[in-house]
């Protein structure tokens, strides 16, 4: 698993990630893997994805086509571009949607939290998202850096160090996060936009 982290304060966005890799019990550290990072950057949002590091190179070849719709500006829109992208996922990249009839919906094999301009949200497998004030965390060492985030929140000024707290917490304590860690920061919007309605948006490849 991995954990990756994400908060905001003083008008910054902040994203961070461990970059070490799990295959079962062994344990692959950032100096052994060219290929380590686990967040990716799309327009002027930063997503990172925990789970199988597929889900990564899946969701750069499927943006990398210029024509693809993608908004990541508010929870609806973050919706929309996923759903729209969930039937390429399982026609152009074979993926497994896990349906059963414990499932209320498909899955989209995405699970992860988002860093840009107009705020920080996590990212669900049913292709909805939350947004959050302050911070959020995903993977396998969530719990503890959800903790140490919320100890250092209101007395840590510097958001980066909010983020790093968090991390530090998780490699710490949970077996599949390890040191070092990438960092990105990014500014936010003055004032929030309005979230806007989904727009209609013609299929394409």
């Amino acid at each position: 698993m991995s954990t990756i982290v994400v908060a905001q304060k003083n008008g910054v966005a902040c994203i961070g990630a461990d970059t070490m890799s799990c295959l079962g019990s062994l344990r692959q550290r950032a100096h052994h893997v060219v290929n380590k990072t686990k967040i990716t950057k799309i327009g002027d949002t930063f997503i990172g994805l925990t789970g199988t590091s597929a889900s990564l190179v899946v969701m750069n070849s499927y943006f990398a086509n210029p024509e693809r719709p993608r908004d990541f500006s508010s929870t609806d829109m973050i919706f929309e571009t996923f759903r729209h992208a969930h039937h390429w996922m399982k026609a152009e990249y074979f993926m497994s949607t896990m349906a059963s009839k414990e499932e209320e919906y498909e899955t989209t094999q995405f699970y992860g939290v988002l860093a840009n301009p107009h705020g920080i949200f996590a990212l669900y497998s049913y292709r909805s998202a939350q947004q959050f004030h302050k911070f959020w965390a995903a993977g396998s060492g969530r719990d503890f850096a959800l903790g140490a985030m919320q100890m250092v929140y209101d007395p840590f000024d510097n958001v980066v160090d909010i983020v790093r707290a968090g991390l530090n917490a998780a490699a710490e304590f949970d077996s599949a996060t390890g040191a070092p860690y990438e960092i990105h920061t990014c500014a936010l919007e003055s004032a929030p936009q309005a979230a806007r309605k989904p727009k209609k948006r013609a299929k394409t490849r």
